[in-house]
């Protein structure tokens, strides 16, 4: 009776996982590089989403904090110049208004040539959210905030072979923001646990299944034990496939294949 609730209660929470991340997933990936819109994130600290409609629109990412902490939410947006690969991006900021309407900033930080995934926390403990960019080349850059709106580039955190999405969430339980990372070209995803003061270490890293898509990475707690796991949603068959991952509270993973839904590994590619 206890394991069949504590199963339903980890199914519900799984399908709301996938059920937000699937509005993100593309069309099989096997063998390419994602599309020009970037991946999305989503995690109990800040989630990042593409405002692109079409591959004709700009790609954009945004994600929502109080940059300027007059307790009015505003909005971060990693913008292409030229709507493909080929051209700048950058880190823009809107300030939220009382009524509504953003004003955005008139700096702009520039950033790598492809973002894929945004997120935001206070990564460096002065009480000021700040911004991470994960771009297409693997880079995963910090951007701290100065509490005005402003955001100063604070370097690389860390290099992977991609980066596809990011989630935020604290998986060792010290109170300072961790963020897991998926990663098509390696077909991974990691944990860099958050130190404190902006910087992160590798604290785990696992292959993936289903190799040659683009996994989006989510966490919550699917098992209902008080400690979050990772889910990992494929996008090759609209979110049907998924693995979850089992936290222990110190920022490394398990595999739950009773809790995942992964097909034949080899199904996804063209024959």
């Amino acid at each position: 009776m206890i394991h069949i609730a504590s199963r339903s209660r980890a199914t519900a929470s799984i399908l709301v996982a996938v059920t937000a991340l699937v509005a993100f997933a593309t069309a099989c990936a096997w063998a390419t590089e994602p599309g020009p819109h970037p991946a999305a994130a989503a995690g109990p600290v800040a989630s990042g989403a593409s405002s692109g409609d079409s591959p004709d629109e700009d790609s954009r990412l945004m994600v929502m904090g109080d940059f300027n902490r007059d307790g009015i939410t505003d909005i971060a947006e990693a913008t292409s110049a030229t709507g493909d690969d080929s051209g700048p991006a950058f880190l823009t900021v809107s300030l939220g208004n009382a009524d509504g309407t953003f004003k955005q900033t008139a700096s702009k930080t520039l950033l790598g040539h492809a973002p894929r995934s945004i997120v935001s926390g206070d990564f460096n403990g002065d009480g000021i959210p700040d911004v991470i960019v994960g771009d297409e080349d693997g880079s995963l850059r910090l951007f701290l905030g100065d509490g005005t709106g402003n955001m100063a580039s604070a370097g690389d955190i860390a290099h992977l072979d991609s980066v596809v999405s990011i989630t935020v969430a604290d998986f060792n339980h010290d109170g300072i923001p961790d963020i897991a990372v998926s990663d098509w070209r390696a077909s991974s995803v990691t944990v860099f646990l958050g130190i404190g003061n902006g910087s992160f270490r590798q604290a785990w890293s696992a292959p993936l299944r289903m190799r040659g898509t683009v996994p989006h990475v989510s966490a919550a707690d699917f098992n209902g034990d008080g400690i979050l796991d990772l889910a990992v949603v494929y996008d090759d068959d609209e979110g049907g496939t998924f693995e979850v991952m089992l936290g222990n509270g110190k920022g490394t993973f398990t595999d739950a294949p009773e809790l995942s839904t992964v097909r034949d590994p080899n199904s996804h590619c063209a024959t």
